[in-house]
């Protein structure tokens, strides 16, 4: 499972920085006043380096989210490598693309094998096991506040 306290010593070491670590890596916070347009080219070939989980190959890096504390939303990458299983329970709601590859997605009663231009929607409490064959790729949007 996810370990959430890497996430605290991570939120920790980046606020204290006066940075997050998306702003840092790619996009950053969207405020609330800012109307301009974002553009992310080639958004999928951006490098996904933030390991989730210790000795899981799984990464996530946010790319943009939101300014709005009512409606919070964040999207970015997340990647997975063969490897060990990566068991997240989601404490908000999230939808995922699939851009390349494929990702095996367990919710405990199926699994479902999420290939290019699929999507999936994963509900506030949905426990998941994330795997993979070989290696896949997908485009991830949550009702979160940047990690």
């Amino acid at each position: 499972m996810m370990k959430k306290t890497l996430l605290i010593n991570a939120l920790i070491v980046t606020c204290g920085l006066g940075i997050t670590a998306s702003s840092f890596a790619h996009g950053g916070d969207v405020k609330q006043e800012d109307k301009q347009l974002k553009y992310f080219k080639n958004a999928g070939k951006m490098p996904v380096k933030t390991q989730l989980e210790q000795g899981v190959n799984a990464y996530f890096d946010d790319v943009v989210g939101s300014g709005d504390p009512q409606a919070p939303l964040s999207c970015g990458l997340f990647r997975i490598d063969k490897g060990n299983p990566l068991v997240y329970t989601y404490d908000y709601d999230d939808i995922k693309y699939v851009i390349s590859g494929s990702i095996l997605f367990n919710d405990g009663k199926q699994t479902v094998e999420g290939k290019k231009g699929d999507v999936l929607f994963f509900p506030k409490g949905a426990k998941i096991t994330f795997s993979t064959k070989s290696a896949g790729l997908a485009w991830a949007c949550g009702q979160r506040k940047l990690f």
